[in-house]
């Protein structure tokens, strides 16, 4: 039986990338590196970054 010790750290993180989302309440659409600053709580450069890293382009917009 799998667990989640069985997926690398770094596909965990990939996927919470790819699936970060503004709060709800927040605006409509928001730039894909907003939502992930938000949800790491980091500051926007390493957010842009981190959006990079995975592929991302971190301007795209996202809904909640």
């Amino acid at each position: 039986m799998s667990t989640v010790d069985d997926i690398p750290d770094n596909d965990l993180l990939e996927r919470a990338v790819r699936n970060a989302r503004p709060s709800r309440g927040a605006a409509i659409t928001v730039p894909r590196w907003s939502a992930v600053m938000a949800s790491f709580g980091l500051g926007s450069t390493y957010a842009q970054q981190l959006c990079v890293r995975f592929g991302l382009d971190p301007d795209e917009l996202v809904r909640a």
